[in-house]
């Protein structure tokens, strides 16, 4: 929904809370005037407010039915000023109900009129507006007029004010006169007012938009910057480690195969965290369908299990694989699908105790191929548990973590790119450890993967 809208649609959710708001002041002061001034006013008061529920309840019955129909957020704003339209409409109507029985011209309720005028400036189109205003001069105007000519009976209060105000023509004239010029420059300057901050509003959009144009450009050149100028001259360099630790160039002592390992690893996080940065711009649900064909989830396992071997070895975990040979094939992107098990596992790796054990459990589970990967560590925070899929989110640890927080997001997006959904259970051991991060995928059929936010 556009901020305009939002905007809009946040007056009108005000102008209904101010609705009710004014009958409850107003029926307080219809108490205070029949027990303190002994004015016999609480009957019709009682009645215009039954009046104000009763069709407010039918326009909110009417609106639910309505937007059902709507396509967009637009036509259900649009929709609303329309409904906002024939309520202050009513409102008016009800509002001279009540200053009729409440005094006439001699009760300073007509004030009223005013804010009624002032929300619809605020809310509805100009040409709505001066609609408005055109009904709220007819019927307060028709409504002194016909009190001053005697063709509707005046209800006066007595101990108000003087009597037989309303037949002085001299003061009617005069007040009309005043409400009239009054509400007509009320709501040009209400109008002109709110038409300046929706064109400084407008503006405002225009330039974040090519901010956002801007920023867009920048990351595009700099994910290029990422994925040619930074990586591959980090997988050069871990090309180059890796041949010589094979020992392609001679033997490598134990000390320095150590150091060297050590290296090497710290290069692939790198290259592994530029990965995460590039994928992050490449999550577009269209994107990821096009790529989706029918896939081998237990060699997209063996293939995970691959890119993280080091991760493993360095702290001597044991991996159990839980993966049965005959598991039939899922509709899925392979290269994002071992982005997300290559992520899990690790996170696995990151969390688990040295000499730890993680493990893959793929089970089939009412047409869908469910996938579990447990870790034993210490488990999450439960303050982190709504969070962890969230972008650039780092629980933290004793110990530092490498990484910018994306690995847990960026699986999130894939699986539910995929139709389906991602959790985590934390703990999950009688210890108040571990953690299990579950997902299910559909088997053997295309999902309409729709745009996420």
């Amino acid at each position: 929904m556009a901020g305009e809208e939002l905007v809009t649609l946040r007056w009108l959710q005000q102008y209904a809370r101010l609705r009710w708001l004014t009958v409850g002041v107003t029926m307080v002061a219809a108490l205070l005037a029949q027990f303190a001034l002994g004015a016999n006013v609480l009957a019709p008061v009682l009645l215009v407010a039954a009046g104000v529920g009763c069709y407010d309840v039918a326009f909110r019955l009417w609106q639910r039915r309505q937007e059902e129909r709507c396509t967009s957020p637009r036509d259900a704003v649009r929709l609303r000023q329309r409904l906002a339209l024939i309520e202050v409409v009513a409102d008016l109507i009800a509002l001279t109900v009540l200053v009729h029985f409440l005094g006439g011209v001699e009760t300073p309720l007509f004030l009223f009129y005013f804010v009624l005028v002032g929300f619809a400036s605020v809310m509805l189109a100009h040409a709505d507006v001066y609609k408005v205003v055109v009904v709220a001069i007819a019927l307060f105007v028709g409504l002194a007029t016909m009190e001053l000519l005697g063709w509707l009976p005046h209800v006066h209060l007595e101990g108000f004010v003087p009597h037989g105000l309303h037949a002085e023509t001299a003061y009617v004239v005069a007040l009309v006169l005043a409400f009239v010029v009054a509400l007509v420059v009320l709501t040009v300057g209400i109008t002109a007012v709110v038409t300046l901050l929706r064109d400084q509003w407008e503006e405002r959009a225009l330039q974040r938009e090519h901010q956002l144009a801007d920023l867009d450009r920048m990351r595009t050149f700099f994910l290029g910057l990422a994925s040619h100028d930074l990586k591959t001259p980090l997988a050069v360099v871990s090309n180059y480690l890796q041949t010589i630790l094979g020992g392609f160039v001679g033997a490598v002592d134990p000390r320095q195969r150590r150091w060297m390992e050590r290296a090497n690893l710290r290069v692939l996080e790198l290259i592994r965290l530029i990965d995460d940065f590039v994928d992050v711009s490449q999550l577009a649900p269209d994107r990821i369908l096009a790529e989706m064909t029918n896939t081998s989830l237990s060699h997209a396992v063996e293939c995970s299990v691959e890119n993280v071997t080091h991760q493993i070895d360095e702290k001597d975990l044991s991996l159990h694989l839980d993966v049965p040979p005959d598991l039939p094939t899922i509709f899925a992107s392979p290269q994002r699908l071992q982005r997300v098990l290559t992520n899990l596992l690790i996170n696995a790796a990151t969390c688990s105790p040295r000499h730890g054990e993680i493990r893959v459990e793929v089970r089939e589970q009412k047409q869908a191929l469910r996938v579990d990967v447990v870790d034993e560590g210490p488990g999450i925070p439960s303050r982190y548990l709504s969070h962890v899929f969230e972008d650039y989110l780092q629980v933290q640890r004793a110990e530092f973590v490498p990484g910018a927080g994306l690995g847990l997001s960026t699986a999130r997006k894939i699986i539910e790119a995929h139709g389906g959904t991602i959790w985590v259970e934390s703990p999950c051991f009688g210890d108040g450890k571990g953690c299990r991060f579950s997902f299910p995928l559909p088997c053997g059929k295309p999902v309409d993967a729709g745009p996420q936010e």
